[in-house]
């Protein structure tokens, strides 16, 4: 009989994050929590779901997909003349769009998901922990938003921010890959077969048992047959993890590729990312690595600079 009533509060539970407008809802078990292959990789101390809800037994993970125009069309319409906007603000106009219609509003409806799915769970006795989407931008006296941001100058005597960029409590990819919706890519981004790696995701902790589902078996990043991602970064902001010229904590001798990315094999410099307009006037809108994805399908609408790589790849 308990078997029963966990299949159904699952089914219960996952259809109510449905109806408020996930579009994936997965469950991960708190054991898949614990170090993985490939890598291996250990929660960082105060990350891990038991440091939230010691009585934690199910992760839930929602996904909401970014629209394939919310994220070619801000990109593409850099490259044209537009009539209503000058042409010194059309980067920032652009920027500010995409990051409005292809994070802010997912960023604030995964939360409201979250938060019913968490208000059903106590209406049924059971606990549940919620988080923020994306990254939290605390206040710290006497610095500014840029120091905060960027965290440790290259002087010491000048140092900011403990924080080499702001990051969110809990790690949503993470739980993603664990509930079985997707696995990681080059880009350092989850891809779920009906997605790629356009959408955003969202966790709920919760110390009711649910039936967790099945780990993602075959590959979704297409791997060396593609290195899109890793082209389009006009930063190179992304290294595999196994890259013998990168060495730090993260960083790992060897890797199968061939085996499913449940932790990441890249890593990303986000502050590199967030200063390329510093260092290169014409660089594109944020997500390039994300915007040239081909899985599940090639984007049919891609700025000139990305469609000249994918051409690139094709001859």
């Amino acid at each position: 009989m308990a078997r029963v009533d966990t299949v159904r509060l699952t089914e219960e539970i996952k259809q109510i994050a449905r109806l408020q407008g996930a579009a994936l809802v997965g469950v991960a078990s708190l054991d898949r929590f614990e170090p993985l292959p490939p890598l291996y990789d250990v929660p960082p101390r105060g990350h891990h779901p038991t440091d939230f809800l010691p009585e934690a037994r199910s992760v839930i993970s929602i996904a909401q997909p970014i629209m394939n125009p919310v994220m070619d069309a801000p990109a593409f319409l850099v490259d044209r003349e537009l009539e209503m906007i000058p042409e010194h603000v059309k980067y920032e106009y652009m920027e500010t769009f995409y990051n409005r219609v292809g994070h802010v509003v997912h960023d604030y409806m995964l939360e409201f998901i979250a938060q019913v799915v968490g208000q059903a769970l106590m209406a049924r006795g059971y606990e549940a922990m919620i988080f923020p989407t994306t990254g939290l931008h605390p206040h710290v006296e006497g610095l500014s938003d840029i120091q905060i941001w960027e965290g440790p100058a290259s002087d010491k005597a000048q140092r900011f921010s403990p924080f080499r960029y702001t990051f969110g409590p809990f790690s949503h990819r993470h739980a993603a890959t664990r509930a079985g919706l997707g696995e990681f890519g080059y880009n350092n981004v989850v891809l779920t077969r009906q997605f790629g790696p356009r959408q955003r995701f969202n966790s709920i902790i919760t110390d009711a048992e649910l039936v967790p589902d099945p780990l993602i078996t075959e590959p979704i990043c297409l791997r060396d047959a593609c290195r899109l991602c890793l082209k389009a970064c006009i930063m190179q902001c992304i290294t595999l993890r196994d890259d013998p010229t990168v060495v730090d904590y993260r960083s790992v001798a060897q890797d199968d590729h061939s085996r499913i990315f449940i932790d990441t094999p890249a890593k990303t410099d986000p502050t590199l990312c967030r200063r390329r307009r510093d260092d290169r006037p014409e660089s594109p809108i944020r997500g390039d690595c994300v915007r040239v994805c081909p899985v599940p399908r090639m984007p049919k609408h891609l700025p000139r600079r990305l469609q000249g790589i994918v051409d690139e790849g094709k001859g």
